[in-house]
């Protein structure tokens, strides 16, 4: 494909130059075309000034395919601005041409498929559920951040399978997980899907069919920590990380369930807490209990707040940016240093969110509730999603109230 960029004598409109300039761009009455001025020249400061400077004059347009601005050189005469962009755009026409013939890019697909996802008028390909905020996020940044700078300027239906398969491969060399690689390709093939449908045909064929993934290379989130565990855990970190993991290990919450919940949703003095907005309907407007080894931090962060009546309950900690897991990786590693020191032996196993979530419904399990409840309290639409979370731990004798069993359970736990 041919490429409409000139040398220019000056660097393109818009770049950053390596030295200062005594000089200054203007606009004038013809679109797309500038007029240089000198510092100093009273033109530069009023158009209405006459100018004693020899001025000079640069076209300027973007690239009908690629989308960046390319400039012309300097001319001492405007018509020979204005002769060079009416020839940029003579030989854009055929660039043109070969675009409309090779179909939509994958840019302009995925703008149409992200509008209508956001507007909820395209949902997930086999439910037709609306996607989660969540999942929203996680696709907006594969897009911006990879897909889109990979891809975005090619027809899709010109990217093959192979280029594909390269794309992950190569993904998979950079030492991206295996997690990370199959969002991008989710995305992918959303928007295949919905471009290859009979009813739209805005590309012959879905490429990504077939597209291999590279072999599992995490660990399974399927741990649960004990309830001394959880105190452990928790001691080390600061006041502001031990709150987003004090909701996860007492209250079962998800990170973005977390991220939205008020102070005015918690009831501490029933250990009742009620999550207004969740993933799914399911989850939303649920109420559960909360173990009591929750109630002195929650308070302690209030404290820290100024006792706000409303706000969000985790202050200024984000547990969406990546950084609060480093965060408490390292708080872990330095208590465990700091015993060594003191020649004692402590052992703490790093966890996530994830997991200290596994650990609530392995709590609530190990306490004496049903399945349902589980299943309720956890915000999930089916009984099989519970199945996989509960990790049966020794359950104790307790009492039958609904917050009084899981917390009886956990001070059992704490005395064994």
């Amino acid at each position: 494909m041919a490429d409409l960029q000139h040398e220019n004598e000056d660097p393109p409109h818009g770049t950053r130059r390596a030295r200062p300039t005594a000089t200054i761009w203007q606009r004038t009455r013809h679109p797309g075309v500038y007029v240089r001025h000198r510092k100093g020249c009273p033109r530069a400061a009023s158009a209405d000034a006459r100018c004693r400077c020899e001025a000079a004059y640069r076209a300027s347009r973007r690239h009908p395919v690629t989308g960046k601005v390319i400039s012309s050189g300097s001319y001492p005469d405007v018509n020979e601005a204005l002769t060079w962009l009416a020839g940029a755009g003579e030989r854009a026409e055929p660039l043109l041409r070969e675009r409309a013939a090779a179909g939509p890019t994958f840019g302009a697909l995925a703008e149409q498929w992200w509008e209508g996802v956001e507007h909820g008028r395209i949902g997930k390909r086999r439910s037709q559920r609306a996607y989660a905020e969540t999942t929203l996020r996680g696709y907006d940044r594969s897009l911006r951040h990879v897909l889109l700078p990979e891809f975005g300027a090619r027809p899709a239906g010109e990217v093959s399978a192979r280029e594909w398969q390269l794309f992950v491969d190569r993904l998979a060399r950079e030492s991206l997980s295996r997690s990370r690689i199959a969002n991008h390709l989710a995305v992918v093939r959303a928007i295949y899907a919905w471009a290859c449908r009979p009813t739209r045909r805005l590309v012959a064929e879905n490429q990504t069919i077939g597209v291999e993934l590279p072999p599992v290379d995490e660990v399974a989130r399927d741990r649960a920590a004990t309830a001394g565990e959880a105190e452990a855990l928790l001691e080390p970190l600061s006041p502001q990380d031990r709150v987003p993991f004090a909701l996860a290990f007492y209250a079962g919450l998800r990170r973005s369930e977390m991220d939205r919940l008020q102070w005015d949703d918690i009831d501490l003095e029933r250990l009742w807490l009620v999550v207004r907005k969740s993933k799914s309907a399911a989850g939303t407007g649920r109420r559960l209990p909360i173990a009591a080894p929750l109630k002195p931090i929650l308070m302690r962060a209030s404290m820290l707040q100024g006792r706000p009546e409303r706000g969000r309950v985790l202050g200024r900690v984000s547990v969406t940016s990546g950084r609060l897991a480093p965060r408490a990786t390292n708080a872990w590693s330095a208590a465990v240093a700091a015993a060594k020191q003191r020649g004692q032996e402590l052992v703490l196993d790093p966890i996530g969110l994830h997991e200290c979530r596994h650990t609530y419904a392995s709590f609530l399990m190990a306490a004496g509730y049903t399945l349902r409840e589980l299943m309720e309290y956890m915000g999930h639409s089916s009984l099989q999603a519970t199945e996989r979370y509960v990790k049966l731990l020794p359950p104790p004798a307790g009492p039958d109230g609904a917050a009084d069993r899981l917390n009886a359970y956990l001070a059992a736990r704490a005395m064994t």
